[in-house]
């Protein structure tokens, strides 16, 4: 019997061909194109920022076209202001050296404070807040609200007269500040009293007397100024009122009560 050999050659396996390998001039990888947009969009605008630096620190650029002084000004002309002013502007707003500026206008006497407001580009407003003098301070300076010995006199038509004149501190012993605070608090504590304080003085020893308009004298004394001055202000609600122009002097320093001399010389104990 005869038997057909059988073919077992295996079937030759078939060789894909592989993709062609891309050549580039960056040693086989591609240009980092997300990196390189990276850089330019952070480059760019700081090449412009620094440029745009660089252009405002020349004072000539933008310079300031516009300043405008603003505040309640009763005392102070702005026309006092401007060559302070005038000597710190000739710049841009960047350049301003602001707190030069209000060191400059804060030598006036009359200025209390200063605060300005950038107006971009080219305009800057000042605000300034002037002293407000509540009482002379001997004969060369005058006391402000907020307890600030002002080394100046009022102009001549801008002094007060008669009820709304200004009433004048003395103290010896140059004691300054303390001296206007003791004003200050009698102006509290006598709030809502008929007759002004026209004049308020301390002696050597500290003691202290105060003239009211009508030409009263009060002797308040070294001590307890608030409580003597409290029972002053009660005795006169309780017994005074009335007579109030006929009284010369009221001397508060004693313990209870206080002693009344009356413009006639008659005088007598008041509790």
């Amino acid at each position: 019997m005869l038997f057909k050999k059988q073919n077992t050659k295996r079937p030759q396996a078939t060789r894909k061909n592989a993709p062609p390998v891309k050549r580039s001039f960056t040693g086989g990888r591609g240009l980092p194109w997300k990196m390189i947009g990276l850089v330019t969009f952070v480059a760019v605008p700081l090449v412009g920022t620094v440029a745009g630096y660089q252009w405002l620190k020349n004072p000539e650029n933008l310079t300031i076209k516009s300043v405008e002084v603003v505040g309640e000004l009763k005392l102070l002309g702005k026309d006092q202001l401007q060559p302070a002013i005038e000597k710190y502007t000739k710049t841009n707003l960047y350049l301003l050296d602001t707190k030069a500026l209000e060191k400059e206008l804060q030598k006036n006497p009359w200025v209390h404070s200063v605060s300005m407001t950038h107006i971009w580009p080219e305009k800057l407003i000042i605000k300034v807040h002037e002293q407000k003098p509540v009482a002379l301070w001997g004969e060369n300076a005058m006391l402000a609200e907020n307890g600030t010995i002002i080394k100046a006199k009022l102009p001549a038509h801008k002094m007060p007269v008669g009820k709304a004149a200004l009433p004048t501190l003395y103290s010896p012993n140059d004691k300054g500040r303390n001296m206007a605070a003791g004003f200050l608090k009698i102006r509290q504590w006598m709030k809502g009293f008929p007759l002004k304080v026209v004049e308020f003085k301390e002696d050597m020893r500290g003691s202290w007397q105060v003239t009211l308009e009508n030409g009263m004298v009060l002797k308040i004394g070294r001590e307890h100024h608030k409580k003597r001055l409290r029972r002053f202000m009660v005795g006169y609600q309780e017994s005074l009122k009335s007579i109030i122009n006929t009284i010369k002097v009221v001397d508060l320093r004693y313990t209870n009560g206080f002693a009344v001399k009356w413009k006639k010389g008659l005088s007598r104990n008041r509790s």
